[in-house]
Formats: structure tokens, sequence, C-alpha cells
């Protein structure tokens, strides 16, 4: 039988043939001939090469041979997320929503170098925060290993965004479980009335 009309990206086939245990340079050429994919191996090695500088591939050497597998993709941080969920809910209000949601998060003022991580600017409803609870945050942040200037800006939000935080929790969860194939998409998000429950 003839070779598949419909030809697949050369990079899809070696990141689907080196499956999640990786392979030599050696082992990848004859699975891929096997697969009727020549390619000379001083050729296969430069494009492998290219694929782990982009950061698709990684590489181990394991004397005699090197060792190519998929690089698992790198988790976005607490602060992209959230940043990234705000932009959606509201372009013009992500950094309010972000700065009320990491304030939700973490229960302390948030830094402007957190909201910069976040993706966000300076929010327009935010109290700048001083003196000791200002330094109880820094020395949490500090503590943990995150890079704050001494002079960084703390907030706590003036306003409250409690729908758009209910949002941006559920799909955090829903994004750490990888479980948004299980939620009903055909009907819209309900509010939830407090008058009911």
């Amino acid at each position: 039988m003839k070779q598949d009309i419909v030809e697949r990206p050369l990079k899809d086939i070696i990141i689907e043939v080196l499956g999640k245990d990786g392979s030599s340079i050696h082992s990848l050429s004859e699975k891929l001939k096997e697969k009727n994919i020549n390619i000379h191996r001083l050729v296969l090695t430069g494009y492998l090469r290219a694929l782990r500088d982009v950061g698709i591939l990684k590489e181990r050497d394991i004397k005699p041979a090197k060792v190519f597998s998929v690089q698992q993709p790198r988790k976005k941080s607490i602060y992209q997320l959230v940043g990234e969920k705000a932009r959606e809910i509201d372009e013009e209000k992500a950094a309010d929503i972000c700065l009320y949601s990491l304030y939700r998060i973490f229960n302390r003022p948030v830094f402007l170098r957190e909201l910069n991580r976040a993706g966000v600017g300076m929010p327009e409803n935010g109290k700048k925060v001083v003196g000791k609870e200002r330094q109880e945050a820094l020395k949490i942040l500090l503590d943990a290993g995150l890079d704050i200037p001494r002079n960084n800006s703390a907030f706590m939000p003036k306003k409250r965004y409690d729908e758009e935080f209910a949002i941006i929790l559920t799909e955090l969860i829903l994004d750490s479980y990888n479980i948004k194939n299980l939620v009903n998409k055909n009907i819209q998000q309900m509010k939830i009335d407090t008058d009911t429950m």
C-alpha cells in the first residue's frame, strides 16, 4: 500500500516515535526507517538538536549515546494563570481583578512585582499598603525565595470582584486537574442565588 497522501510534519512523527521514554539517535533512525522515513543520521542529529534548542526535546548523555526525549511543557505560574484569566474576563479591569484574586488566594497584600508577573499593570482600585502589614507580606515572599525589591509597592483591593474571582478559581481548578472535558459547555454558567441557599 502506498504512503498516506496527507503528510504529517516530521516534528510530530518524531515526538510520537520518541514516546515518553525517549530514544537514542540510532534507535530513532531505525524506527523512522520502519515508517519509510529515511533521514541521514547527521541531518537527524541536527534536526533533533534544533528541536532541543527551541524547547521541544531534551537531550541526555547516556554513554555511549545521546538520548532525546520529549520535553514536558513548563507549567505557568499562579501569576501568569490568574493574569491570563483576568484579561479574558475584562481586559480593562484586569489589573484590579488580578489584584483582588491574588489577595484572596494569598490572604495578604500583593506587590507590584507580582502584578507585573501576572502581565497586568497598576490597579486603579488598589490601596497602597505600608508599615507592618507590608513588611510581613514582604518577609513571606522573601522567605519563599521570590525576588521582590524592598522598595516595591504593595496593594490591597478597594473594590470587590467576587464573581470574577469565582470564575478564575473555577478555571484554575479545571486547568489544574485537567477536567474541562467534564464541564457541560451547552449551558451558560448560572449565577449562584445566595437567597435560595
